[in-house]
């Protein structure tokens, strides 16, 4: 024991000074600045000269640099398989890389920025041919049905979310992954998970979503168990086996869908879906627990809060930050394709067309708000930073499973919900990516993630605090930072409920406030503990803030200010436009969307009820020791996953595989008594 805790402080001394190092501005992260800087320029100036610039009010070098321009727009905009070509560049590059560079660190991180660079420019030139409308790809005939790719502006919201999360969390994971193991296998592994969302995203099908959904789940399954420790392996055990549930509910609405519907393209199918009957209910059942479990909807998410806090903390930010939305993002997908007219159909809100998706969003409103409550109170129970954030990451997701079930129970009415719920995928994707990243910061400086053993650490990690702080405003919803105006959103949502459906959603509503305002105890408590008071004398000697990691946080906490000092820019340009592409009514966008006030004094009032019960709470919490409430067992989604599930699971395979050996057994003798048989009538005949 004494040798353990002599060797420990050498052990931080020597990450500290590795970390020392890697503080200085080496030729990697000088390079990455240039990089990211010159390229933001050069495609910054791209727009300009594609659209503003008029070729008669220009000569010389400029002429030829609009000329040169537009040429390159004009090619990109007319290779029809742009979309087939971004999800290849991680899937082969991430293997070349890997190849090519796995003695020479520096290269193989620097390739990999590379390719996630060059994924979200290519990605940006999508833009264009979107605006003009939907953009599709086809292969035909692979695996029978063929694959095909679909880019609509919600799709393309996701994959721009996507790649931006990407380069910023690959920036941050070269200096994070440097005192890790098994790092070629890591960004490999990322890579290719990389390109499994971004085919999840643009499937035209369910059959190419299907095949890119379990890409990513396989290849994210590394990441989890990446440590390879006890807890890791278990947690990637839990991981895979809801990720292979998930994925065989899916295979199964699969063929029902195409067995009822004679195909699996996400087209509208709504009017043939209604008279199918009992099946109906059975597909929509399948395909909300295919993706709820990714999503970590209630029940589903026992896998989450024990996968996120052991992987490492760039996998974290990207499982948290991005894939659980890919969950929600399937569910909004089904719904907007399968259960819901076509856009300009006009079908009248009392139509039978409608039924499902009334009912399918009455019950997924309900989910959310338990899901919400549920993942904020188990929030409030943890000292472990990452599991806190793991179950905030339950919570969040709530908040926009209830947004998608307002935009499916509203029918015509529910574009609110349905913006609600995208524009939160996009910040929350944000604002928890970069609460991982500081959580990740702390633990490598201090191997701490207990927030009661921390504090005062603001001394020692300033920018730390500060992206926190501005983490922590966003997800709480702070006027002037992002999460402020997708929760305004969602709370008109849920208001519209009641007021134009059932009366029994005013209960909903007012449990979003007390969740909303458990959301801001839970962060003052997070911020207070790790950040505020006295730093503990064992943690006096640590300093230093790696200047990749900071360009990547630092990143996020940027755009979180910008949406939030400016939030009407993304809705009017990307999320008003995705909505007016489904079967929501124009009127009611026009009247209550477009030209939307976020800053008004009854949604900004709503704010100061919020926090102002959120300090209560936290003062009661304090005083009573409420977040140190002993649980049962059975609410313990650990205890649930490896003492019932994960056991009763392994004895009904063993029970099946037994009786299949027997069988097979049996059938051999059978077979060989029968031979023996024939060859002595043979014989003696």
């Amino acid at each position: 024991m004494k040798n353990n805790e002599n060797n420990l402080p050498k052990k931080k001394t020597d990450l500290s000074t590795k970390h020392k190092k890697k503080r200085k501005l080496d030729a990697f992260c000088v390079s990455c600045i240039i990089i990211y800087i010159a390229l933001g320029a050069l495609f910054a100036a791209f727009l300009i000269f594609a659209k503003y610039i008029d070729k008669t009010q220009v000569s010389g070098v400029l002429l030829y640099l609009v000329n040169a321009t537009e040429s390159l727009s004009n090619t990109i905009n007319n290779l029809k398989s742009l979309p087939l070509i971004i999800i290849l560049i991680p899937l082969i590059g991430g293997p070349i890389e890997m190849y090519f560079f796995r003695r020479k660190e520096n290269a193989r991180d620097m390739a990999v920025i590379y390719t996630t660079v060059l994924t979200f420019f290519l990605i940006l030139a999508l833009f264009p041919q979107v605006l003009e409308g939907t953009m599709r790809y086809e292969i035909p005939k692979v695996l029978g049905l063929g694959i095909s790719f679909k880019v609509d502006l919600m799709g393309f919201i996701m994959v721009m979310v996507s790649s931006i999360l990407w380069v910023l969390v690959s920036m941050y994971a070269h200096d994070y992954m440097a005192v890790e193991k098994h790092r070629n296998r890591f960004f490999l592994l990322m890579t290719i998970t990389y390109g499994g969302v971004l085919g999840t995203i643009m499937a035209g099908d369910l059959l190419t979503m299907f095949l890119f959904f379990e890409i990513m789940t396989f290849a994210s399954y590394f990441l989890v168990a990446h440590n390879q420790s006890k807890e890791s392996l278990l947690a990637g055990d839990s991981y895979i086996y809801m990720g292979v549930a998930g994925g065989l509910a899916l295979l199964l609405g699969m063929i029902l869908l195409y067995v009822n519907a004679g195909t699996v393209a996400f087209v509208p199918l709504a009017a043939k879906i209604a008279t199918l009957g009992p099946v109906k209910y059975l597909m929509a059942g399948l395909f909300l627990v295919g993706f709820g479990i990714k999503a970590g909807m209630l029940p589903l998410h026992i896998w989450l809060p024990r996968a996120h806090p052991v992987a490492p903390t760039p996998a974290s930010a990207l499982l948290s930050g991005l894939m659980i939305k890919i969950g929600a993002f399937g569910i909004l997908r089904v719904l907007t394709s399968f259960f819901m007219p076509a856009k300009g159909a006009y079908v009248s809100y009392d139509s039978p067309i409608w039924a499902l998706s009334i009912e399918l969003g009455a019950t997924l409103i309900w989910i959310g708000i338990i899901t919400m409550a549920v993942g904020v109170f188990m929030a409030l129970q943890q000292s472990n930073m990452k599991k806190m954030l793991a179950y905030h990451s339950v919570s969040q997701m709530g908040y926009i499973i209830m947004g998608i079930g307002v935009a499916a129970y509203l029918g015509p009415k529910g574009a609110m919900g349905f913006s609600g719920a995208i524009y939160h995928m996009i910040n929350h994707a944000l604002f928890k990516a970069l609460l991982f990243m500081v959580a990740g910061v702390i633990y490598l400086k201090t191997h701490e993630l207990d927030m009661y053993k921390l504090g005062g650490l603001w001394r020692k990690f300033p920018f730390t605090a500060l992206v926190c702080l501005i983490a922590a405003l966003g997800i709480t919803g702070m006027p002037l930072f992002n999460g402020f105006a997708s929760k305004s959103l969602l709370h008109h949502a849920i208001v519209e409920a009641y007021e134009y459906g059932h009366p029994s959603f005013r209960y909903a509503e007012m449990m979003f406030t007390v969740i909303s305002a458990g959301t801001v105890t839970s962060f003052i408590k997070l911020f207070g503990f790790v950040f505020l008071g006295k730093v503990p004398e064992k943690f006096k000697h640590v300093k230093g803030e790696s200047i990749m990691m900071s360009l990547g946080m630092g990143g996020l906490a940027l755009l979180i200010t910008l949406i939030g000092f400016s939030p009407n820019f993304i809705m009017d340009q990307f999320i008003i436009p995705a909505t007016q592409g489904f079967a929501y009514s124009t009127d009611f966008i026009n009247k209550y969307l477009i030209g939307m006030n976020f800053f008004n004094s009854k949604d900004l009032l709503t704010m100061v009820y919020v926090y102002a019960i959120g300090v209560a709470i936290f003062y009661l919490g304090i005083k009573f020791h409420l977040f140190h409430l002993h649980l049962p067992r059975w609410m313990d989604g650990d205890f649930a996953m490896n003492k019932g599930i994960r056991k009763k699971t392994l004895a009904m395979s063993n029970t099946f595989l037994y009786g299949m050996e027997n069988t097979i057994i049996k059938g051999d003798v059978v077979i060989y008594a029968l031979v023996l048989l024939g060859i002595i009538l043979y014989l003696i005949t």
